[in-house]
Parts: structure tokens; C-alpha cells; sequence
């Protein structure tokens, strides 16, 4: 490896839907998986099973629009619950790694800020944590170095 095979997380672009919101500042997806105590007699260590997995991630976005608001205020006053997909691309040319693109469906956001001011003038950021359901990786990063 060379340090220009490191990915800058700059060169990255987040959609929903198809639409691009190119106001991220942030985006973090994980997979975790859920597991079960097993304990083993003879064993003093416990053993675990997988028994599942859960999908989390969390947006931070430059409020520029009022879509998360709108998305969050239609569920209060009409009950309908939207899902969604995020598609995820991460391309740095300069790396020579090729593009990764991660497809997350049925994503459903947990929380919005409706409301933020600041008396020091920093840019106002929404941060949106949400869950998901199924993940896919429609292109992926080469695995070997030239």
C-alpha cells in the first residue's frame, strides 16, 4: 500500500431516493450484529451466538432546506411513516481504488431538529440518526494494490 490508496472522505456523494443532497457534511452507516450468550459447560469463557443483525447510521446535513422538518412534521399530523433508500458513493480517483457505492433500504429516520439558532453564526447542522433493514454494495473497492 501507498498513502495515495487512502480514500478522502471528501470525494464522497449521498443519495436519497435518487436525489442527491449534496448539503451532507457527514454519514455513517454500521452493521451490527446481535448475539446471544452461550454458556459452555467445562468453559470459563461465555460463548455467543449470532442470532441477527440491526443497521444504524447517523446524517449530518448543512440546513439548507426543509425536507427533514416537512418528512418529520407529515408523520406527526398524518401517521404515515416514510421509508427510505440512502445510496452512498465513495469515489477519490486519485486513489486508484476504484468506486464503492452502498445501497441501504428501508432506511427510517428516528429523529429531526425542527427548530435551531445560534447567536455565533456557525452554519446550522441537522443531525439525523436512522435505522435500516437491508444493505447492498452495488460496486466495490479493488481489493488488490498495483
Amino acid at each position: 500500500m501507498r498513502s495515495f490508496h487512502t480514500i478522502s472522505g471528501k470525494e464522497g456523494r449521498l443519495f436519497l431516493d435518487g436525489e442527491e443532497l449534496a448539503y451532507i457534511k457527514e454519514f455513517e452507516a454500521t452493521v451490527e450484529k446481535n448475539k446471544t450468550e452461550v454458556p459452555i459447560m467445562g468453559r470459563r469463557m461465555q460463548g455467543h451466538k449470532t442470532i441477527g443483525a440491526s443497521g444504524t447510521g447517523t446524517a449530518t446535513f448543512y440546513k439548507v432546506t426543509s425536507k427533514f422538518v416537512r418528512i418529520m412534521m407529515d408523520y406527526v399530523k398524518g401517521g404515515a411513516d416514510p421509508y427510505f433508500t440512502f445510496q452512498s458513493v465513495l469515489d477519490d480517483a486519485g486513489s486508484g481504488r476504484g468506486v464503492e457505492r452502498v445501497t441501504l433500504y428501508d432506511v427510517n429516520f428516528d429523529s429531526t431538529k425542527v427548530a435551531s439558532l445560534n447567536a455565533e453564526g456557525e452554519p446550522v447542522e441537522e443531525e439525523i440518526p436512522f435505522t435500516f433493514e437491508d444493505i447492498d454494495m452495488p460496486e466495490e473497492l479493488e481489493e488488490n494494490f498495483n
